[in-house]
């Protein structure tokens, strides 16, 4: 059974690479097989991974980027990661998993900003990871909730301040800008 989101087959841009195929495959078992956690699915990681596979970043960067989910969102562990896809993969997904000791949103979510921002192959898969939400909730016609759109801000923010190189950082400003967003 395929992946719902139109997934039938590996997206275009991981095919021919053992490391991207890889990582799909992974993240295609964990987030749609029997050690998903709630509500998530492929659609949102491969969207992630192609635009940083779009913007050139090596391969490591796109291949922790279709699994930049799994540790929050499914029941895999970083040491499968790790010994599938290398110590390099697994520190960034590392870095990209939320600390769930804080419970507060604002909290987690400004530590874990503070954690990515100075890191620039994080950076760029923490402003893919937001571009690619934003994109999806303005494509649907939705608003985020009041707290997660200051997060959203704060980060464009943050990210413009510590990597104003970043591709992403312009989009994601017109997508924050949308006519109706408060």
């Amino acid at each position: 059974m395929a992946p719902p989101g139109g997934f039938d087959s590996p997206p275009d841009f991981v095919k021919g690479s053992a490391l991207l195929e890889g990582a799909y495959e992974m993240a295609v078992a964990a987030h749609h097989g029997p050690r998903r956690r709630g509500d998530t699915e492929i659609g949102h990681p491969v969207a992630v991974a192609r635009l940083l596979n779009d913007h050139e970043f090596p391969e490591v960067v796109v291949a922790a980027a279709l699994l930049h989910d799994v540790i929050e969102d499914t029941d895999t562990e970083l040491p499968e990661i790790e010994a599938e896809f290398g110590p390099e993969v697994a520190e960034l997904v590392a870095e990209m998993t939320e600390d769930e000791t804080i419970a507060a949103y604002r909290e987690r979510k400004a530590e874990h900003r503070g954690r990515v921002v100075g890191n620039g192959s994080v950076a760029a898969i923490y402003a893919a990871d937001k571009l690619a939400k934003v994109r999806l909730l303005n494509e649907r016609g939705e608003q985020p909730e009041q707290e997660r759109l200051e997060h959203y801000r704060r980060t464009l923010v943050e990210l413009r301040a510590a990597q104003p190189s970043l591709p992403f950082l312009s989009e994601l400003a017109e997508e924050l800008d949308r006519p109706g967003w408060p």
